[in-house]
Formats: C-alpha cells, structure tokens, sequence
C-alpha cells in the first residue's frame, strides 16, 4: 500500500511527446488533416495538435479511438514498431530504455501520463507480432479512464490484475470491484471503464491482446 497519502512516485520520463509524433507522422503518412481526424474522434483540432506536439494529455478512450482510426496497434501507437516497413520514411522517434545487468530484458523509464489521473508504463518490448502489450497502469484517487457516457472500446482482450489498491470495472454498465491480488478478463468491444473511487494509488499489471 502506499505510503504518501496517495501521492504518485516521481516519474524518470514521459512517453507524450513520443505518442503524439507517433500520430502525427501516421496522420500525415495517410494524407488526413488534422481537423478531419479531430472531426472523427470527437475533439477539437486544436486539442489534436497540441496532443501531437506533447502539450495536451489524451484520455484513456482517446487513445484507443486516435489506434482505431489509424489503424494502428495500442503497440505502434506507444513507439513499439512504427518504423520504415510502411514507406520507407524514417521513423518519427526512437523509445528509450535502459537495459538491466541480465542480457536482453528491458526496462522502460518512461510513463505515459493520460488525462483524469492515469499513467501507463510498458514493462517489456514485445514482437510486433505479437500483438500483446505488457503494461503497468497506475490510477490516482479520482482517476477515470473514459468518461461515464463515452467508456472506452477497442479490438481484443484485456486481462488485469491489480498490485495494491482497489480498482472499480464498469463493464456495460456494470460495477465490478477489483482489489489487490484480484484479476479479470474482459473483451475489449464491449464497453468498459476503470476508476479509482478511494483515496489511495491503485496500481495493475494489464495485458491488451488485439
């Protein structure tokens, strides 16, 4: 459990600014305008553009509607493979880790801080082909990952399991509560939201499958 009241720990680093090149260099690589794709994701151009330029947070739904209309995977959104296979262009950004004295196994530094509260961090570099992305999520007291009627949707499946706290699981409407050392699986087509209604972090391992 936490210790500080619920404060967050300080972060080494932060993926925004990696995410929203990502976007960007996709958006552009397709010829869509920044007002078109705004206009399909239900936000304005400008909340868009800064969100490109690392000066705006996305939330949560957000993200994995900014993946859909790309066609992105939640993988390349996050730096993991938007390389040169598409066009021969250079890669928008290169993602930084440290490695640990065991050969091969990755650390990443970097947390990607969403709006209303919620920060990812990747925990292992995965095959593009895999399909799965490894994280560690982290929800401030007040958290929320969509708001109530716009919950968050996307291909695959998610599994979670949660490390301390209490995570509360809207699942179509309805209310699960997750505490430590509890998991799930959910489908991630039908509509679902995380929130953390207490007053203390709440931290989870989350596997996204698509």
């Amino acid at each position: 459990m936490t210790t500080n009241g619920g404060a967050a720990p300080r972060r080494n680093g932060e993926l925004g600014a990696t995410v929203g090149q990502n976007v960007r260099a996709e958006r552009e690589r397709q010829g869509i305008s920044v007002r078109a794709l705004a206009r399909k994701l239900g936000v304005s151009a400008s909340f868009l553009s800064q969100f490109e330029l690392g000066q705006s947070k996305a939330a949560v739904n957000t993200l994995f509607a900014i993946a859909s209309e790309l066609n992105l995977s939640l993988d390349e959104l996050l730096g993991s493979s938007v390389d040169t296979t598409r066009d021969g262009s250079p890669a928008p950004v290169t993602r930084q880790r440290t490695l640990t004295d065991k050969e091969g196994v990755a650390e990443f530094a970097e947390y990607l801080t969403l709006q209303n509260g919620v920060r990812w961090k990747r925990l292992a570099d995965m095959p593009a082909d895999h399909h799965v992305q490894f994280l560690l999520t982290e929800y401030d007291p007040g958290s929320d990952s969509a708001p109530g009627d716009s919950p968050q949707r996307h291909p695959g499946d998610d599994y979670g399991y949660v490390l301390e706290g209490t995570l509360t699981v809207e699942i179509d409407g309805k209310q699960r509560e997750l505490s430590a050392g509890e998991a799930i699986h959910l489908s991630g087509d039908v509509p679902h939201r995380l929130r953390n209604t207490t007053g203390e972090l709440v931290r989870a391992v989350w596997f996204v499958v698509s």
